[in-house]
């Protein structure tokens, strides 16, 4: 007897989103791990945040990234980033943070979003950031690629 297996009805998601993946290697290549951040499909800081954080590479004395204030300041100091681009981070990915960067109150929530991917340490040793990746989601739940240019 054939019976014909129905494919389970896909879950709704009310709004589609963007899922923003940071990869970190962890500590001397003890392994790696990543974290996840839902992102709003209309956030205006996202193509400015990825490529600010994707375009970060080691500073003097390091070899590799490390996602804290000291290390984004080093990252100023040595020019990979502008004034105005530090502060812009250090506002997005530190919630609470003393910055220069204004957000209007319309935009706070969209600001808020990036930094629960934002890790510089576990348990057992440093985190070095290796890169994000961004997914879009649509309102069935399913996963597409991006490419931000």
């Amino acid at each position: 007897m054939i019976t014909i297996k129905k494919e389970k009805k896909q879950k709704e998601v009310t709004e589609p989103y963007y899922l923003l993946r940071y990869d970190y290697m962890i500590g001397d290549s003890n392994g790696y791990t990543t974290k996840e951040a839902d992102i709003s499909i209309d956030n205006p800081f996202l193509e400015r945040y990825y490529t600010l954080l994707n375009s970060l590479h080691e500073t003097e004395g390091t070899w590799g990234v490390v996602l804290d204030e000291e290390y984004l300041y080093d990252s100023f100091k040595e020019n990979q980033i502008t004034e105005d681009d530090y502060n812009f981070l250090l506002r997005l990915m530190f919630k609470g943070k003393k910055s220069t960067y204004v957000i209007s109150p319309e935009n706070e929530k969209y600001a808020n979003e990036f930094a629960y991917g934002v890790q510089s340490d576990n348990e057992y040793s440093f985190l070095v950031f290796e890169g994000l990746d961004l997914k879009y989601v649509d309102e069935h739940g399913k996963k597409h690629k991006t490419e931000i240019k």
